[in-house]
């Protein structure tokens, strides 16, 4: 199956710990090739819901190595074997999240056999600047871990999505090349006790100054997901994710 846009399924939006919400995830297709991005503990269920074959998902990019952002692979890849899977899966991380993700999968597979049933194929952030059929980039943020936010690039058509921390220069460049930005936004405004996130106030500021981007904001804090809600609800240009949608770049 082939197609000139690029489609984005939203799996989970939620902060590291919402009671409400799954892990923030999602899933980018083109030309029937689908790269998710990040996979938490609390993923691998939407996951398996919304793509039960254990070959749909070709490769799996990770932002950051934090537990809502990587302990979920272990569960899919254990799934993934379980339902025969046959196709390689690549995975592309730096190679300091590779070598936690390594040492997760010695761990999670410990007593289930010797190694994994399909081939694990690895490539190295920010060296890589394919992927199937997105041309990639990526840029730091300012997290309290390394972690590279992502342009994907198809048929001039672009998606970003930010992984956690606040903007920075590099990625405030990098988002200029999208035509959406899915943006960690934790709270309304900036606190100095939580300045390895970005705000509300952040992202307003970036959308003024790139009027032909949207922006989707998603990991807020749960106690003011409603009122991040209220505050664009006249908003046409920024807005909340919603887990479960179903977004078309054409």
């Amino acid at each position: 199956m082939s197609s000139e846009y690029m489609r984005i399924d939203v799996l989970g939006v939620g902060e590291a710990f919402d009671p409400a919400f799954e892990n923030s995830s999602v899933v980018v297709s083109a030309n029937g090739y689908r790269l998710m991005i990040d996979c938490g503990a609390t993923v691998p269920g939407l996951l398996m819901r919304k793509f039960p074959d254990p070959d749909a998902i070709d490769a799996i990019y990770f932002t950051h190595m934090h537990p809502d952002h990587v302990f979920g692979l272990v569960p899919v890849m254990l799934n993934w074997r379980d339902d025969g899977r046959s196709k390689p899966i690549h995975i592309i991380a730096t190679p300091a999240v590779r070598n936690h993700l390594e040492k997760i999968m010695e761990l999670g597979f410990a007593g289930l056999g010797s190694a994994w049933p399909f081939e694990i194929i690895w490539h190295a952030v920010p060296e890589t600047t394919q992927i199937g059929p997105f041309e990639t980039k990526f840029a730091r943020s300012d997290h309290s871990v390394q972690n590279h936010a992502i342009l994907l690039r198809f048929e001039n058509k672009g998606f970003a999505y930010s992984g956690d921390g606040n903007v920075t220069a590099d990625t405030t460049a990098l988002f200029t090349a999208a035509d959406l930005v899915f943006q960690e936004t934790y709270l309304p405004k900036h606190d100095p006790k939580h300045a390895a996130h970005c705000d509300l106030e952040t992202v307003l500021q970036l959308a003024s100054d790139m009027p032909g981007s949207r922006f989707w904001l998603y990991h807020i804090k749960r106690d003011v997901r409603r009122e991040i809600a209220e505050l664009l609800r006249e908003n046409p240009q920024v807005r909340v994710a919603v887990p479960g949608e179903v977004i078309e770049i054409r």
